[in-house]
């Protein structure tokens, strides 16, 4: 019985009892059952995480259609507001000039009445000043019988006309 002396020989017996044990209280399906419930439950956080990558990536390339979308919105709205800032451009260029056009035949207008009536006084002012002269002259140069010689003759030439 040296076999039983030896200290590996009890550990060898007390190994068999526990495996023995272990058999019979049926862990090793324990175990097995555990590992699978491991497995499903990895199986199960990979599947899910594969669902939400494929999720992830439906809903970038819509963020990315819609940005292009955006993008592209962006350009043709910046078009129609240069458009529209030409338009309006040109149209108050078209109106300054037309305002310039009419100030400026208002201006000549003004001018040409100033002008008219400038050369009125001055046509006024010329005759005033003959009037005066003629009187001046006539008063100094002629008298007073002469001057009933003038008007008689001036009469005459009127019935004249009258003919």
């Amino acid at each position: 019985m040296e076999f039983f002396s030896q200290p590996a020989s009890w550990t060898l017996v007390a190994f068999l009892i526990f495996i023995g044990i272990a058999i019979y209280l049926k862990a090793p399906s324990m175990i097995t059952k555990l590992l699978d419930d491991q497995i499903e439950r990895v199986k199960k956080e990979l599947s899910d995480a594969i669902e939400l990558k494929e999720e992830a990536n439906s809903l970038l390339a819509e963020y990315q259609r819609k940005k292009e979308a955006a993008e592209q919105e962006a350009v043709s709205i910046i078009a129609a507001a240069k458009e529209r800032a030409n338009a309006y451009e040109s149209s108050a260029l078209i109106k300054s000039k037309e305002i310039i056009k009419r100030q400026e035949a208002q201006s000549i207008e003004k001018i040409n009445q100033a002008e008219i009536q400038a050369m009125s006084r001055i046509g006024k002012t010329i005759i005033d000043q003959s009037i005066n002269s003629a009187e001046k002259l006539v008063s100094e140069k002629i008298s007073s019988g002469k001057s009933d010689q003038i008007f008689a003759d001036s009469l005459k030439d009127l019935d004249k006309l009258k003919i």
